[in-house]
C-alpha cells in the first residue's frame, strides 16, 4: 500500500544523507563535486543544498581554487569533545564507586548536551528498590539536579537563550515552570555550590548533584546521586551526602586541572 512521504519522512532521509556526504568526504580527504554525486545516491539539487548546509556549519571545507570539499573544524571539535568524555568517565568512574558505596545508592556522572543533560556513565549498586538505570538518557536542564548545576555554570547569554528556546512544561507538580522562579533557584545553586531535584522530574525520586569543573574553572559535568524519596530524607541530603559530594567533587575537579582561588 502507498503511503505518501511527510514533512518528517524528508527531514529523515536529509539527516541520513547529510551523514552519508559526511562519512564520504572523511574518508576520502578531499573530494569534488563530482566524486560525490557518483557516490551518492541522491540527486545533484539535493547533494549542493546539503553541502551548503554543512559549509555553513563549519562541517565541510570548500575549496574555490581546487573546487573541492574537505573536512571542517567542527569535526574536530566533536571529536575531541568524544575523547574528553571518554577520558573523563575514566578519571570518574572511581569516585562514583566510592560515593556509591558509601551511601549505597545509583550515582551518575552528566554532561551537558544542548539544553538538556546526558547521563555517560554510573556506578549502579544492587538493592532491591533502585532509581532506574539513567544512563544514556535525556533530561532537561530546568527539572533535573545535574541540569541545574549547568544552569548555574551558564552566563546572562546563555540563560536568555534558553529560555527563548525552551518552554518549562511540568512533569510532576514539583517542576519549577516560572522563569523568575527557577532564576532564583539557579542563583541560589551557585550560592551553594550544589542543587537538589527534589521529585521535579520523576515522583518519589530526589537527587542531589554537584558541580565538576576543568581546568579553566567551566563545569564539565556534575555528579549526581539519585535516590528513592522515601529512603532519603531531604535533610540527609543536604546534609552529610552534600558534605561528601562537595568533597569529593572538588577532588575529582583538581585532577582535572582545576584550581580553587
Amino acid at each position: 500500500m502507498y503511503r505518501k512521504r511527510t514533512k518528517k519522512d524528508y527531514i529523515v532521509h536529509n539527516v541520513a544523507l547529510a551523514f552519508d556526504i559526511l562519512f564520504f568526504i572523511a574518508k576520502n580527504s578531499e573530494v569534488s563535486l563530482e566524486e560525490i554525486e557518483k557516490n551518492i545516491d541522491a540527486s545533484l539539487y539535493q547533494i549542493e543544498k546539503i553541502l551548503e548546509v554543512l559549509i555553513n556549519r563549519g562541517y565541510v571545507n570548500y575549496n574555490s581554487k581546487r573546487k573541492t570539499y574537505s573536512l571542517g573544524i567542527k569535526n574536530f571539535e566533536v571529536g575531541y569533545s568524544y575523547l574528553s568524555h571518554v577520558d573523563l568517565r575514566n578519571i570518574a568512574r572511581p569516585y562514583l564507586q566510592y560515593l556509591g558505596e558509601k551511601f549505597q545508592e545509583n550515582v551518575y556522572l552528566a554532561v551537558r548536551s544542548g539544553f538538556e543533560i546526558v547521563y555517560i556513565d554510573a556506578y549502579e549498586v544492587n538493592r532491591p528498590v533502585v532509581v532506574k538505570s539513567r544512563v544514556g538518557r535525556l533530561l532537561p536542564l530546568y527539572a533535573s539536579a545535574s541540569g541545574k548545576i549547568h544552569l548555574a555554570d551558564m552566563d546572562e547569554d546563555e540563560l536568555e537563550e534558553f529560555f527563548r528556546e525552551e518552554k518549562l512544561v511540568p512533569y510532576t507538580s514539583k517542576t519549577i515552570t516560572d522563569k523568575d522562579e527557577l532564576l532564583k533557584h539557579i542563583q541560589m545553586v551557585k550560592e551553594n555550590g550544589y542543587a537538589i531535584d527534589d521529585e521535579e522530574w520523576e515522583e518519589e525520586v530526589r537527587c542531589l548533584s554537584v558541580p565538576v569543573r576543568d581546568h579553566t574553572g567551566k563545569v564539565v559535568a556534575a555528579m549526581t546521586l539519585s535516590a528513592p524519596s522515601w529512603r532519603i530524607p531531604y535533610e540527609e541530603l543536604t546534609g552529610k551526602v552534600k558534605d561528601e559530594f562537595i568533597k569529593k567533587s572538588e577532588e575529582l575537579s583538581e585532577r582535572l586541572g582545576y584550581t580553587q582561588e
